[in-house]
């Protein structure tokens, strides 16, 4: 009996350290998953995005700031250089305009009159430096104008 007193204490022992580590990983695991979750919805806030109209009416608040303005991409507008030059154009939201100089890689439906969602630095009195530029895709379900 003696052997069997010793072994019991034993086994107690290492089963409460293996339950201890396995509340450690848990407990990892879950502050992980809440980081994560915390740093998601931080991001998913940002994704919001004012019209060229409430740009100009929050101009001093946002000046010399990271913004996302969203708008339609002026008829006429578009001003592609050559290699290694910037992109410039207009978005608007209907009643104001915003001129938009954006230097990286151009979506494929990048088009005029297309909805856009540029993100950059603004500065009162100059265009939009962008350094992000989202397309809207149409939908394949609107209808066509004139049918």
């Amino acid at each position: 009996m003696s052997g069997t007193a010793v072994a019991q204490p034993m086994e107690r022992s290492r089963r409460r350290w293996f339950d201890l580590r396995l509340l450690a990983a848990a407990l990892a695991i879950a502050s992980a998953v809440g980081y994560l979750m915390y740093t998601g919805l931080q991001s998913g806030a940002a994704s919001y995005f004012v019209t060229v109209s409430e740009l100009e009416q929050r101009a001093g608040a946002v000046e010399g700031k990271r913004i996302r303005v969203g708008g339609d991409v002026v008829a006429g507008s578009i001003e592609v250089g050559g290699p290694g030059e910037p992109i410039r154009f207009e978005i608007t939201d209907g009643a104001s305009r915003l001129g938009v100089v954006y230097e990286g890689v151009l979506p494929d439906i990048f088009a005029e009159g297309r909805h856009v969602i540029v993100e950059g630095t603004y500065r009162a009195g100059q265009p939009l430096t962008a350094d992000t530029l989202l397309t809207q895709c149409p939908s394949r379900f609107e209808s066509a104008s004139g049918r």
